[in-house]
């Protein structure tokens, strides 16, 4: 059976969040009311009966993207994070008011710490170690590297059909650090600034990187040779690290 949220009582619980908002000085939309034809209504003259959807915009002074929030009838709530540099957006499934009231205090939070970043794709095999048989990512940023945790079927589907195409392309993406490393112990953000030096190795099946930081954590990531991260992190590193990268 279809769960579908009373929008009404949606718009009341967003309308009560603005005000929270507009004291801490963020700049904040009226309550947009979307009929199905797609075109959004304020809200100053109440609720729309025929509404498809309740939304708002939201920006701080200090923010690298803009938020604009939807919720839908059927408990679809949209996401966007809108920058000079391009869009990114998302949809999640909302079940409750309270929910509908925290994915509005995450989304908030989250767009004030988020940056959106073209990053590459070098592999889809990422791995932190011989002990760690969970595939990532691993994404080259301007400053960092990043490795996200995937699960067991992006471990199979790998081991079925490895590899990536050795062009592979400049994505952007939303980039929350706080929120990657949150995320699972062995996603790993590392910051190019931040490496004392680094090794790349190649391997018949396997090739990988050892990183030592300047705090002395060390960092080791393991993938596909047939994936191009090899090869695009030498040419990345050797001018960051010069001597300190062993290939």
């Amino acid at each position: 059976m279809e769960q579908r949220i009373e929008l009404h009582l949606a718009g009341a619980r967003l309308d009560l969040h603005r005000q929270w908002w507009l004291a801490e000085g963020l700049s904040v939309s009226p309550v947009l009311w979307r009929r199905e034809a797609g075109s959004h209504v304020s809200a100053e003259r109440g609720p729309d009966p025929a509404a498809e959807g309740v939304a708002v915009r939201i920006a701080g002074p200090d923010w690298g993207v803009a938020l604009s929030v939807e919720l839908q009838s059927d408990g679809t709530a949209a996401l966007a994070y809108q920058a000079p540099l391009g869009l990114v957006e998302e949809r999640v499934r909302v079940r409750s008011l309270d929910a509908w009231g925290a994915l509005l205090d995450q989304a908030v939070q989250r767009a004030s710490r988020l940056k959106l970043q073209y990053a590459q794709l070098l592999a889809g095999s990422c791995t932190t170690g011989w002990l760690d048989w969970v595939h990532g990512e691993l994404w080259l940023l301007s400053d960092s590297l990043v490795r996200v945790r995937g699960g067991f079927v992006d471990t199979v589907v790998n081991s079925i059909a490895p590899g990536m195409p050795e062009q592979t392309a400049t994505s952007v993406i939303a980039y929350d650090p706080m929120a990657i490393l949150g995320g699972h112990h062995t996603n790993k953000v590392i910051p190019f600034d931040g490496i004392a030096h680094a090794r790349l190795h190649p391997g018949l099946t396997t090739a990988g990187l050892d990183v030592t930081m300047t705090d002395g954590t060390r960092h080791t990531l393991l993938w596909l040779s047939s994936e191009p991260a090899r090869r695009v992190l030498a040419d990345r590193l050797l001018p960051v690290l010069g001597s300190r990268l062993i290939r």
